[in-house]
């Protein structure tokens, strides 16, 4: 009896072994320096991601000196479940230096909403996300973004569940009520699906109270909208960092209209006010709080009294603008003094800053055109001005302006290349609003 126990005992360690063995494949290494994630294996292959000096990850697939890069955790033994690819030589069994670097913004909508292989309607659906559900968003492309596992630890684009449209997404706080458990869905949603984008709204259900906000003044909106939209009454200087000895960005002009949020030392960080991501990440600079609070006037906002609670939402108006009455308010655009690639541009301004240990050239260039150009034109002109002026062991930034923009503000594109080849590329079609291209 004794014999068959122990037999068995042996039995099921073998096997418990076994499964161990399927689950934990490949290795857990460190990254000795921040790296570049790819999409093969090749320093020339397209930038997908990043990791951080320090970041844990699984690797596997060795080959050429290259590997396949994993979450910690992944469980699928499958090249297809790579995150990106990087060099092993970086990759170490030990971590040496640890270096976490934020990414992405906890969001969640509050209706069912589409997952798609493309940043359009015309993309596939790939998954519903129920009402609430938690996820990652990153990698903002117009009006859409790449969504995100809840749980997920490597910033990379193939690391993404797809896209979906920003403009659902709520961030994620304290007071957030917690999600209600559902069934994950993998399929692709069906065809008869409502408003393109958004997915039929699950049964009613009763709605969170919510109470009045603890932050300082000024009052958060009671929108959907996250942050408050401020309109200026005075001129007030926004700088680069939280503190009055930091670069001058500009000064904010009275009527200006921006959003504000992320309180922290006295100081607001400032966006956009068509911003629809909430993440500092994409904050334009910041402003003293004190000089916010003597604005006569905080729109969007509802001073919920104790004891009341903010409305759930509000009434969509249309509002037309007369773009001829700030016609003679905007500066004169800069005169082109050099051509390349087939265009005439200005290089306004070049600097060269540290950022995150790594040593950035920026370029400022004034590009003049009739037509909106496309990103493959960019890209071309960006990389002709980067044959140039690139040097070793240094990064680089285009950022490119269109006649009619404010080039002490947020350029249309953005264009970022290694010493080796392009990095990333972005454009932002918001900022040509009040332009003859939008």
């Amino acid at each position: 009896m004794h014999k068959i126990i122990s037999i068995s005992l042996l039995t099921a360690l073998m096997v418990l072994s076994a499964a161990a063995a399927a689950m934990a494949f490949g290795e857990i290494r460190y990254t000795d320096r921040p790296l570049n994630l790819r999409n093969g294996r090749s320093a020339k292959a397209k930038w997908v991601g990043s990791l951080y000096a320090g970041q844990k990850v699984r690797v596997a697939y060795e080959r050429d000196g290259w590997v396949a890069i994993f979450e910690p955790g992944e469980t699928r033994n499958t090249e297809k479940a790579a995150v990106g690819y990087s060099n092993a030589k970086y990759l170490k069994k030990k971590r040496t230096r640890h270096e976490p670097k934020p990414w992405g913004e906890m969001v969640y909508a509050g209706r069912n909403l589409n997952v798609r292989t493309l940043p359009s309607t015309k993309g596939k659906k790939v998954r519903l996300l129920a009402a609430d559900e938690r996820v990652i968003v990153d990698f903002p492309e117009d009006d859409w973004t790449m969504v995100f596992s809840p749980d997920a630890t490597i910033r990379s684009k193939m690391n993404a569940l797809g896209y979906s449209s920003a403009k659902f997404f709520e961030p994620v706080t304290d007071d957030t009520p917690a999600p209600m458990e559902v069934a994950q869905v993998s399929e692709p949603v069906p065809s008869g699906s409502t408003g393109g984008n958004v997915a039929p709204p699950p049964a009613p259900k009763p709605a969170p109270k919510v109470e009045a906000p603890t932050q300082p003044a000024p009052v958060k909106a009671a929108t959907s909208s996250w942050g408050t939209v401020v309109t200026l009454k005075r001129k007030v200087n926004m700088r680069a960092e939280r503190t009055t000895s930091s670069k001058l960005k500009r000064t904010l002009q009275v009527g200006e209209r921006v959003r504000v949020d992320y309180f922290k030392n006295g100081w607001y960080a400032v966006f956009k006010e068509d911003e629809l991501i909430r993440s500092e990440k994409r904050a334009i600079g910041y402003v003293l709080r004190s000089l916010l609070e003597e604005q006569p006037s905080v729109e969007n906002v509802v001073a919920a009294g104790k004891g009341m609670s903010a409305p759930a939402g509000g009434i969509k108006k249309t509002m037309v603008i007369d773009r001829n009455r700030f016609s003679g308010a905007k500066r004169p655009d800069p005169v082109p003094n050099k051509n390349a690639h087939g265009y005439q541009y200005k290089l306004m301004e070049k600097s060269e800053t540290k950022k995150y240990g790594e040593t950035w050239i920026t370029m400022k260039i004034f590009l003049s055109t009739t037509k909106l150009p496309g990103t493959t034109a960019l890209v071309d002109f960006a990389k002709t001005l980067w044959r140039e002026n690139k040097r070793t062991g240094k990064n680089l930034a285009v950022l490119i302006y269109l006649p009619g923009q404010d080039t002490d503000d947020l350029s249309y594109g953005v264009v970022q290349f290694t010493d080796k080849d392009i990095l990333e590329m972005w454009i932002r079609k918001t900022t040509l609003f009040g332009t003859k291209f939008l």
